[in-house]
């Protein structure tokens, strides 16, 4: 076994702030969706968003990127106010050039029509905009008029050449190029500026602000030639966070902390739907993208939403996770994650089609989760537990609580047993969702696991390089076995048929043992580069795969031990990778800090 190819990538949402605006780009086809998340650059597939492929070359988190209007290569920035230009055709995207655009994070990108000059804006001490040659990083002119951060910045799509950006002092300015060079400052905005874009044809620009206003202007000159109004006379009841034209120019789309999303007719600047996008605080929209036939905006909550003209509603909507994956189970055709935040996903494995469980959820971090009787067994920070039933994916009718933090959870399917290991010395065991008791240890608990026959409960300690193992007897543990280890454990696994323990650790070497042969060591070469998080068995206990800090995966065979290791190398690029599980006997399925949920086959 030495091959594996990439199966899946269940894309991350934008990760938003409340009260900024997010810019949503697309390719000059009008076929791929482009944004920033966490250490990657997203492009989706439009018409099947579950497609997509990820950049993670940036060394700070990417803040906004671009499609040239070639269509050939991508311009992303990031928080160290680094650029990149890099190829869409090749799957290794080859970089093309790399340099200093900002002394701040980058907002917004935008190239010139020709794909020759790339404009940015930001945040930094002196300049916050930047005009330069793609290949040379030559610099276009300068620009400048600003007394705060740039949110956003826009090129006309024709010439004259013109570029306009917008600030969080209340203004934009107005730029006449090459060389670009100052024209006008635009002040008829009261509030933050957020958003600023050009018509298809460059005939108008249109820009929004916090003030709840969006204002159309002459593309040429900068003149204000109109101003969309709703029935309160402003554009709408919130400040207006994104703005975007259909591809012939005759409407255009602006997105609201109001919770809505306006169609606006360009010529007679009326509005022609609105949007109830819902009326949480999550609802709230940062931006917008009318990308050919498909019209979408941004919740708060990191939803992409897929908007019908012809109805007025929502018809589709992306879901997934914004920060990082705690946990992950496989229960038969899904794939279920949660996150720091405590937001529980179910996916589709095969589609990557996602849905959030409903009702009263985790709050926080969850710690982990098993799989028992068709329920999801999920416990977090806050001690707090949780039994969803997976035909309804309903949470908080089956809750009770742990006594103390805990770190890890492990279940028994035939007896119904839950083993709770707590950071305050105890470990805490249900049945059949009750608790029977509570045992005190004399180390801080860390992974668990019980063994396929029920009987058998191995525990690892998080300070001590050592593994416990009880018996347990109806209520209680017996301790049976100290086994001194070369390192603490983390995560803890029998193998299915119930022949082997294997143990992520804290050092580079997994731990697998023989538990026939009383759980001694056995001797293998596998090793990584770094401390380890999680351990899974195959379905048929032919293999051991483990994962951690250092984003690499490790696929032992167990039969030969002294054979090396199939190594997956960045799987999950500048990310830690926090749960890896088997999905059958050649798939493998991992989460990670970088949101994301990926899927590897493997060539057995």
């Amino acid at each position: 076994m030495d091959k594996y190819s990439s199966k899946h990538i269940f894309g991350p949402l934008p990760v938003t702030t409340r009260g900024q605006s997010f810019h949503l780009n697309t390719d000059p086809k009008n076929e791929k969706l482009l944004y920033c998340s966490g250490p990657a650059v997203v492009v989706r597939d439009l018409k099947n968003p579950a497609q997509c492929y990820t950049y993670n070359e940036h060394t700070a988190n990417p803040t906004a990127a671009c499609f040239a209007p070639s269509g050939f290569y991508i311009c992303s920035g990031d928080a160290y106010g680094k650029v990149r230009v890099w190829d869409t055709i090749n799957d290794t995207h080859i970089i093309k050039y790399e340099g200093d655009a900002l002394g701040g994070a980058i907002k917004d990108i935008c190239w010139s029509p020709d794909s020759k000059r790339i404009l940015v804006g930001g945040a930094a001490r002196s300049s916050r905009t930047h005009c330069f040659m793609w290949d040379s990083g030559t610099s276009c002119g300068t620009l400048h008029g600003h007394g705060k951060d740039v949110n956003a910045v826009a090129h006309s799509p024709a010439r004259p050449f013109r570029a306009v950006t917008a600030s969080e002092d209340f203004q934009c300015v107005f730029h006449h190029g090459v060389p670009y060079k100052y024209a006008e400052t635009i002040t008829e905005h009261k509030n933050f500026v957020n958003s600023v874009r050009f018509s298809p044809t460059g005939a108008t620009f249109c820009t929004v602000s916090s003030d709840k206003r969006a204002l159309l202007f002459d593309g040429k000159t900068g003149k204000l030639a109109a101003e969309l109004k709703g029935d309160n006379g402003t554009a709408h009841n919130g400040g207006v966070m994104g703005v975007s034209y259909k591809i012939d120019g005759t409407q255009l789309i602006t997105a609201s902390a109001d919770k809505t999303v306006r169609l606006w007719d360009a010529e007679t600047q009326q509005c022609i739907t609105t949007f109830e996008i819902g009326n949480a605080i999550e609802h709230q929209q940062l931006g917008c993208l009318w990308a050919g036939e498909h019209m979408l905006s941004l919740s708060l909550s990191g939803n992409i939403n897929y908007l019908d003209e012809s109805t007025g509603s929502v018809r589709m909507i992306i879901k997934g996770h914004q920060k990082s994956v705690e946990a992950m189970e496989v229960a038969g055709n899904k794939i279920v994650t949660a996150s720091f935040e405590g937001r529980t996903v179910h996916w589709d494995r095969d589609t990557g089609d996602a849905d959030y469980f409903e009702g009263a959820g985790h709050k926080n971090k969850v710690i982990d989760m098993k799989v028992l009787d068709e329920k999801l067994i999920s416990v977090d920070i806050e001690n707090k537990i949780i039994r969803t039933p997976l035909s309804s994916c309903v949470m908080g009718e089956d809750t009770s609580a742990v006594p103390s933090q805990p770190c890890y959870l492990s279940v028994h399917a035939d007896t119904g047993l839950e083993v709770y290991t707590c950071i305050d010395k105890e470990i805490a065991m249900f049945k059949n969702g009750t608790q029977i008791s509570v045992t005190k240890v004399p180390y801080e608990p860390n992974g668990c696991a019980v063994s396929p026959c029920g009987k058998v409960l191995a525990v690892g300690a998080k300070s001590d390089p050592k593994l416990y193992i009880y018996d347990i007897e109806g209520d209680s543990l017996t301790q049976q076995k100290e086994v001194s280890l070369s390192g603490p454990l983390t995560e803890i696994a029998f193998s299915p048929d119930g022949a082997y323990l294997g143990a992520a650790t804290t050092g580079r070497n997994p731990l697998l043992l023989s538990v026939g042969n009383d759980f001694s060591p056995i001797t293998h070469c596998w090793s990584s580069q770094s401390k380890l998080l999680s351990v899974a068995f195959s379905p048929d206990s032919r293999f051991m795969a483990v994962a951690g800090i250092d984003s690499n995966i490790l696929v032992c065979e167990l039969a030969n031990p002294m054979d090396r290791a199939l190594k997956i190398v960045r799987a999950h690029p500048l990310a830690t990778i926090s749960r890896i599980r088997w999905i059958d006997n050649s798939t493998l399925a991992t989460t990670a800090s970088d949101f994301q949920v990926r899927q590897w086959t493997l060539d057995v």
